[in-house]
């Protein structure tokens, strides 16, 4: 009679190791703070000078602005670089919201709404190939204000509001 074989064990530890090991670049990616401000009632879209001084200026292929209020969430927005162009970013200029950059694909930007949580997607990367940030994102929402024109406000990402796609129970204009 053949003595029954026991399955070959691996060593949990090293289980975990290979599959650490096998994990792809897009594990140890990060993403980093957009910044919104309001210029002329308008957001505007940046990185910080944080962010600035930490990596350089990163160089954006794309940008996103959806409305994350609704699920699915659905792109209201955005523009796609073309023939390979790609714009630098720097905390001291800023993108508008409905401005399409020169070699880039976008149709008109629609009106934002009051009431809307938006998030805005920066799609670029710094020039150092070795920095993991693959892009830039914020969320902001516009408030109605009785005699003016709507109130930008960013929820920060360190916030239940940010996890939730809601309004901030304490506003923080820019």
């Amino acid at each position: 009679m053949k003595s029954a074989q026991r399955p070959a064990s691996i060593n949990p530890t090293l289980f975990i190791l290979l599959a650490l090991s096998s994990m792809n670049g897009y594990a140890r990616s990060r993403m980093a703070d957009a910044e919104v401000t309001s210029v002329n009632g308008v957001p505007c879209f940046s990185i910080s000078k944080q962010e600035e001084r930490r990596n350089g200026q990163p160089f954006l292929g794309a940008l996103s602005v959806s409305d994350v209020t609704v699920k699915p969430t659905t792109e209201i927005w955005g523009f796609l670089m073309t023939d390979d162009k790609k714009i630098p970013l720097s905390s001291t200029n800023c993108i508008p919201y409905g401005n399409i950059p020169a070699h880039a694909d976008a149709a008109p930007a629609p009106e934002l709404k009051t009431g809307r949580v938006y998030e805005v997607f920066l799609n670029g990367r710094p020039a150092d190939p070795a920095d993991p940030t693959y892009g830039y994102v914020a969320k902001f929402c516009l408030i109605q204000q009785v005699s003016a024109k709507p109130r930008l406000v960013v929820i920060k990402s360190d916030t239940q509001a940010w996890m939730d796609d809601t309004f901030p129970a304490r506003n923080s204009s820019r």
